[in-house]
C-alpha cells in the first residue's frame, strides 16, 4: 500500500492495514496524506489513525478509524464510519454545524442506528479506546453539541 489522501481510504485499506499516520514531512503531498504504520517506532510522534468497529443501537456493525487520543474525547477521536458503497460518516465537524441532508443516501441510513458504539483495536500496544456516539458533533459556542 501506498500513501493515500484520508478521504480516500476505503474499507479495504483498513481491513489490509489497521493503523495509519500522517506523515508530515517533504515526502507527502499536504497534510491530508496518510501512509500505513508499519512499525512502533513510528507511533513516538506522529498522528495517527486506528482501525475501529462500530455497532449501532440494532446490532448493525460498520468498520471505520479514530484518531488515536488517549484522552478519547469525541473532539480528539473524530470517529469516521466507511461505508461499502465509497461514502463515509464523520462524526465530527468542528465549528460546522452538520447535517444528515450533506451525506449519501446510504450515509444518512445510519442515523437510524443510533446511538453508535465504538472500539478501536490495539495496534502497536496502543491502548483500545471505546465511547459512544448520540449523532454528529460539533463545537456550538464554548460546548459540544450534536444532531441526531
Amino acid at each position: 500500500m501506498t500513501d493515500k489522501q484520508i478521504y480516500e481510504l476505503a474499507i479495504d485499506d483498513l481491513a489490509c492495514i489497521g493503523a495509519w499516520y500522517f506523515p508530515m514531512d517533504e515526502s507527502v503531498e499536504d497534510e491530508l496524506t496518510v501512509r500505513p504504520l508499519l512499525d512502533k517506532e513510528t507511533c513516538t510522534d506522529a498522528q495517527i489513525i486506528v482501525r475501529a468497529s462500530f455497532v449501532g443501537c440494532d446490532g448493525s456493525s460498520y468498520l471505520g478509524y479514530l484518531y488515536w487520543d488517549g484522552d478519547g474525547e469525541v473532539e480528539c477521536l473524530k470517529p469516521v464510519i466507511l461505508l461499502e458503497d465509497g461514502s463515509f460518516v464523520t462524526f465530527w465537524n468542528g465549528r460546522v454545524e452538520p447535517s444528515w441532508a450533506d451525506y449519501s443516501a446510504r450515509a444518512q441510513e445510519l442515523r437510524a442506528r443510533l446511538p453508535f458504539s465504538y472500539v478501536s483495536e490495539s495496534i502497536f500496544e496502543l491502548p483500545k479506546v471505546s465511547g459512544r456516539l448520540e449523532g454528529l458533533y460539533y463545537l456550538d459556542g464554548d460546548h459540544i453539541s450534536w444532531v441526531k
